[in-house]
């Protein structure tokens, strides 16, 4: 057959993030694979992008402007200025969602990766598009949920449905 127009979407930041010593989630695995790609030499085989950060206005399509406006606000310094919004958008210490620095930085990265990889596949620049960052599809519109707070898969899904009458998601991820 032909061979298929592969896009690389990743952002050398996304790694950097660190959900607590506990948590099952490793932003870090991210970098790994990162470095695995350019170790096998997979960069050769297909285009490669550094992804913008997704803006409130492209997260908004889904998700509450609130919900939207607390991301981008807390951090774990000012926790104690939150304490009833926390509890509101599923966000904190006793959640599966812990607020961590950068937590509005790492959602917009990959974010904003799913999102323009469905603009890659809508303008036909490419048949299969990669973000290793996205897949965080348990957040909801107005609260996080599973590790998620944007949910880039829906985001991506709104910018697919410009072009395409419909869309299959096939959910493959393994949970704790």
């Amino acid at each position: 057959g032909t061979k298929r127009r592969v896009s690389y979407f990743y952002s050398p930041d996304v790694g950097h993030f660190y959900y607590g010593p506990s948590h099952p989630m490793k932003p870090h695995r991210l970098k790994l694979a990162h470095h695995l790609v350019l170790s096998y030499g997979l960069y050769h085989q297909m285009e490669c992008y550094r992804p913008h950060p997704a803006t409130v206005g492209e997260m908004t399509k889904f998700h509450s402007e609130d919900y939207i406006n607390f991301l981008s606000k807390i951090n774990p310094d000012n926790l104690r200025n939150f304490t009833s919004q926390m509890q509101k958008f599923n966000a904190g210490e006793y959640t599966d969602c812990p607020v961590f620095d950068g937590l509005f930085e790492f959602a917009t990265l990959s974010s904003g990766a799913s999102i323009d990889g469905a603009v890659h596949l809508n303008s036909g620049k490419t048949d299969i598009a990669i973000n290793w960052s996205g897949g965080l599809h348990h957040a909801k519109k107005s609260e996080a949920s599973g590790f998620c707070y944007v949910n880039d898969i829906v985001l991506a899904i709104l910018e697919l449905l410009k072009v395409h009458a419909r869309v299959l998601y096939i959910d493959i991820d393994v949970h704790h």
